[in-house]
C-alpha cells in the first residue's frame, strides 16, 4: 500500500531550512540545563591571599579572577583596571575590589568605541570616570566559557571605582549568557546566603531556581521604571516595620524600597535609623555607628511588612553580628570581637533626600528572589533557613522566544481524492528546484571569495545589536590598540588545564577598620 504523503508535510518540506531555523534552536536552547553560579569567598590574586565574597568569573586568556556582586542597577559587566590598584600584587587593594583587570596580560583582548559595542548602551557614565569598552573571553565556574563577552573596564581618578555583575533589565551579562549557549533564559534565581558569624555560601541560578531553597509560595510584584528617586527596577512598599515589636516608621506613610542584592545591610530613612537607635538604645558617644557592646546585644528581631501582606522575620543572630570589614588583604572579616553591629545602615545625620531605602543582602539571606525580566516580574518566596543543609534541585524557567502554533483539532470531511501522484511531483519538482537555488548560491558566493582574495580585503565582522538606545560614542584612551571586536557570542569548554580548583575560605580574624562600599547616592555596606 502507498504512503500517504500530507499537503502540511509537503509544505514543511519545500521550506526545510526555515522550519528547522525556527523550531531547533528554541528547542535547544530550553533544553540547556541552569547555570549555577556559588557567591562564595573567592581568592582573587596570584598569591592567594586576596579574597573576596561574590560571583566568581575569570575574564581573559588566561583567566583573570573576579568575585563580583550582583547588582539590579547595573546592565554591563564592570571591572576595575589594575592601574587603579598599581599592580596585582597589591592584596589590599585588589581583595578589596574584588579583582582587576591587565588588558595587556590577555591576547583575546579587544577594545571597541561604545556605539559598536555589543554590550548595553543604557547605563550612565560618571563625569569623572574613565571607561573602555571591550570583549573578551568569560569563563564560569561551571568551566563553560563565552568569547567575545562584553565587559566595561572603570577607573576613577579619587578610587571611586566599583565592579559588579549586571542584572538590570537590558542586562548585557544574561543576554550574552543565553546567546553563548551556557543558561537557558534570562531569568535569574538569587539566594544571598548568609553573612553571619556561621557564613553559608549564596547561590545566583541563570534560566531557574534553586527549588531546594524555596520554602513556601512565590508572590509576584511588578518591575518598576527606574528613575533618580529610586535607581532600580525590583522595588516593594514597606508598610510595617518592627523591631521587638515596636514600630519603626511611627506616623509616617508606606515608605518604597530597593531590592538590591548589591547591598549588604538595610537602608532606611534617616527617621527610622533614628527611631531604632532609640529603641536599641545605641550610645552614640562611645560607639560609632549602629555598635553596641557585644555582652549588651539589643534583644528582638527585625519584622518587614510589604504592601501586599508579604512579611519577613530577620532573626537577632544575623541582625547583630561582630564587627567587621576588610582586612589587609581585602578580605571581609572580624575587626572587632568586643562590638557587635546591627545590619542597619547609620544614615541618621544624612539628608533623606541623598538616602535610597534598600532591602539589601541581608533581606535575601531570609527571602529567595526571581527575576523575570521578560514577564515584567520578580517574585519573593520565603527562603529555607540558612543553616539547613539542602542541596541544590535546579528548576529551568525557559518560556521559547518562538513555538510553532498547535495544529488544529481535526474536523470530519468527506474521504479525499486520491493526489498522491501529484504530490509526490510536487515534492519532488521542490527538491530539485531546492538544489538548483543551492547551485546558484555556492556559484556567487564561489565568485564572491575569488574576488575578495584577489582584492586582498578584510571584512570586519558586524556587531549584534541591543534593544536599548545607542549613546554617541566615548573616546578611547590612546594607550589602548582599536581591534575589531567579534561579532558572535561563542560557548566553548575551558582546557582542563585552565579549571580552578580552590578551597573554602571564610571570614577570618583581622585588625583593619571597616572599608564600606558607596554607590551614587549614599554610603553602603
Amino acid at each position: 500500500m502507498a504512503a500517504t504523503v500530507r499537503p502540511s508535510a509537503l509544505r514543511c518540506g519545500l521550506a526545510a531550512l526555515l522550519c528547522v531555523s525556527w523550531t531547533l534552536p528554541v528547542a535547544a536552547q530550553c533544553e540547556i540545563p541552569p547555570l549555577a553560579l556559588a557567591w562564595t569567598n573567592t581568592t582573587v590574586t596570584s598569591d592567594g591571599l586576596g579574597v573576596t565574597r561574590g560571583i566568581e568569573m575569570g575574564i581573559g586568556t588566561p583567566n583573570q579572577i573576579f568575585a563580583l556582586r550582583p547588582y539590579t542597577a547595573l546592565n554591563n559587566t564592570r571591572v576595575n583596571n589594575v592601574a587603579d590598584c598599581d599592580s596585582t600584587s597589591n592584596d589590599t587593594c585588589v581583595g578589596g575590589e574584588g579583582g582587576v583587570f591587565n588588558s595587556q596580560n590577555s591576547p583575546s583582548y579587544s577594545v571597541s568605541i561604545k556605539g559598536n559595542w555589543n554590550g548595553s548602551q543604557v547605563d550612565t557614565e560618571d563625569s569623572t570616570g574613565s571607561y573602555v569598552y571591550f570583549n573578551d573571553r568569560v569563563s564560569f565556574q561551571s568551566a563553560a566559557s563565552v568569547y567575545g563577552f562584553p565587559v566595561v573596564m572603570d577607573s576613577e581618578p579619587q578610587g571611586g571605582s566599583f565592579s559588579g555583575l549586571p542584572i538590570g533589565t537590558n542586562s548585557s551579562f544574561l543576554r550574552a549568557a543565553v546567546h553563548g549557549g551556557v543558561a537557558p533564559s534570562q531569568v535569574v534565581g538569587l539566594w544571598a546566603g548568609s553573612r553571619s558569624l556561621t557564613p553559608v555560601d549564596g547561590l545566583m541560578v541563570l534560566g531557574g531556581y534553586d527549588a531546594a531553597r524555596v520554602n513556601g509560595n512565590f508572590t509576584s510584584f511588578p518591575v518598576a521604571e527606574a528613575s533618580a528617586a529610586l535607581p532600580c527596577p525590583l522595588q516593594v512598599n514597606i508598610t510595617g516595620l518592627y523591631f521587638a515589636g515596636q514600630s519603626l516608621l511611627g506616623d509616617s506613610q508606606a515608605m518604597t524600597a530597593c531590592v538590591e542584592p548589591y547591598v549588604q545591610r538595610f537602608v532606611f530613612t534617616p527617621a527610622v535609623a533614628q527611631t531604632f537607635g532609640q529603641i536599641t538604645a545605641q550610645n552614640a558617644s562611645l560607639y560609632k555607628g549602629m555598635d553596641y557592646n557585644a555582652s549588651n546585644t539589643p534583644p528582638g528581631d527585625l519584622t518587614i511588612t510589604l504592601s501586599n501582606g508579604y512579611t519577613t522575620n530577620i532573626t537577632n543572630d544575623d541582625l547583630f553580628t561582630l564587627r567587621r570589614g576588610s582586612d589587609q588583604y581585602g578580605r571581609y572579616a572580624i575587626t572587632n570581637n568586643t562590638v557587635v553591629e546591627a545590619g542597619i545602615s547609620d544614615n541618621r545625620a544624612k539628608s533623606p533626600a541623598s538616602q535610597t531605602p534598600t532591602l539589601g543582602g541581608l533581606f535575601l539571606t531570609f527571602n529567595y528572589l526571581l527575576m523575570d525580566y521578560e514577564n515584567n516580574e520578580f517574585r519573593l518566596a520565603p527562603a529555607v533557613a540558612s543553616d539547613a543543609q539542602t542541596g541544590s534541585s535546579l528548576t529551568t524557567v525557559c518560556t521559547p522566544t518562538a513555538t510553532p502554533s498547535a495544529s488544529p483539532s481535526p474536523t470530519p470531511a468527506p474521504p479525499p481524492a486520491n493526489h498522491t501522484a501529484a504530490i509526490v511531483g510536487g515534492v519532488v519538482g521542490g527538491v530539485v528546484v531546492l538544489a538548483l537555488i543551492a547551485a546558484a548560491i555556492a556559484f556567487v558566493l564561489f565568485r564572491r571569495r575569488r574576488r575578495q582574495r584577489q582584492d586582498r580585503t578584510e571584512i570586519q565582522p558586524s556587531m549584534p545589536e541591543m534593544d536599548s538606545p545607542v549613546m554617541s560614542p566615548r573616546t578611547m584612551s590612546d594607550a589602548n590598540t582599536l581591534r575589531s571586536p567579534m561579532s558572535r557570542w561563542d560557548s566553548v569548554e575551558a582546557p582542563a588545564s585552565e579549571k580552578k580548583q580552590m578551597s573554602e575560605v571564610y571570614e577570618m580574624p583581622a585588625s583593619r577598620p571597616p572599608v564600606e562600599m558607596a554607590d551614587s547616592r549614599n554610603t553602603i555596606d
